[in-house]
């Protein structure tokens, strides 16, 4: 008898996560009927992702004991989850996917993995669009593709080192799936990829999830950002303060369809530099995950930059005083 599974959807980032989990939570009543246990919040999951990270077995047990009862396989999705796995661990010298491995053969579960990979310029400039939107930081695209390629860090994407371990363990199954809007609908394929093979009665999602904000909320955000580092350092260090700007940014951005303008930083400079440091690591996890050369499975783009600065004197009066009034808005309300 097969042992029963543990489903993790590890992301990565900007893969259409935040939509994959929001059709996810809508569609519980589907999900039980093809014996799949998802946690019903957010919160949940990223209990579930912090417990792991501290070595704390406790919560995982409790899920998989309601799964045993109800006769379900639990499915957990956490985008950090592939940055996680393979960190040591704090209770010994192995990796958290090591010692999570430890757990679930304990209790008699297998796991499986299952990531959406995108093609590190593309991944990259729509991961910079996303920080930006957030005031998480005030670099330019090229000093973060920089910085990137030289530490990593949260935007890390060289997936041989993210998921070597879990490949060369046979206590694993992964399932690698190239994130390509040619595919198909992405929470339609990662279901396919846990082995349901009718989607019918799945119901959709009607509302656009974490849009781009375009070049325009971009430039806003950078100009927001350094205001905020330079000169209300209190206020940028508050969460909820850059958080309130960012939703006022992102309703005008929809609202003014700025994301039919999208950011585009990639010029055939930075291309080539991010070829030279993930080419041949791409190549190789290619051919041992889908047997073929990175560059059959994903293009290489034909870099059109965006605008990076407004293009008349009358929009950057526009987009000025838009940035001078979302500032103006946050620190109001941070003074409160």
């Amino acid at each position: 008898m097969n042992a029963p599974s543990l489903f993790l959807h590890v992301g990565i980032h900007k893969t259409a996560s935040t939509y994959i989990q929001h059709r996810l939570k809508r569609n519980e009543s589907f999900l039980l009927r093809h014996q799949l246990l998802y946690p019903k919040t957010r919160r949940d999951h990223l209990q579930l992702v912090n417990a792991l990270r501290q070595g704390n077995m406790q919560p995982w047990q409790k899920l998989l004991d309601r799964a045993e009862r109800k006769k379900l396989r639990p499915l957990i999705s956490e985008e950090v989850l592939s940055l996680l796995l393979g960190q040591p661990s704090r209770s010994n010298n192995s990796s958290i996917l090591s010692c999570f491995l430890d757990f679930l053969d304990q209790r008699g579960f297998q796991l499986k993995l299952v990531g959406f990979l995108r093609d590190q310029p593309d991944y990259l400039n729509s991961r910079y669009t996303q920080l930006i939107k957030r005031l998480y930081f005030t670099r330019s695209f090229e000093s973060y593709v920089a910085q990137v390629m030289r530490s990593s860090g949260e935007s890390a994407c060289d997936f041989e080192e993210l998921f070597g371990e879990a490949l060369d363990c046979d206590r694993v199954h992964c399932t690698f799936i190239p994130f390509l809007s040619a595919e198909g609908d992405p929470c339609e394929r990662l279901l396919s990829a846990l082995g349901l093979v009718d989607c019918a009665g799945l119901m959709p999602l009607t509302q656009r999830i974490n849009p781009q904000p375009g070049w325009k909320g971009v430039w806003i955000a950078l100009r927001i950002a350094r205001k905020l580092r330079q000169n209300h350092p209190q206020a940028w260090r508050n969460a909820a303060c850059k958080a309130r700007i960012r939703q006022s940014l992102e309703a005008i951005a929809l609202k003014e369809g700025w994301q039919n303008e999208p950011f585009q930083g990639l010029d055939e400079q930075v291309l080539c530099s991010l070829e030279n440091r993930y080419g041949a690591s791409n190549d190789r996890f290619a051919q041992r995950v889908w047997g073929c050369s990175w560059r059959d499975v994903f293009h290489r783009p034909m870099p059109q930059l965006s605008p990076i600065r407004p293009r008349s004197q009358g929009e950057r009066h526009q987009l000025v005083a838009l940035s001078e009034r979302l500032l103006a808005e946050g620190l109001r309300v941070q003074r409160r």
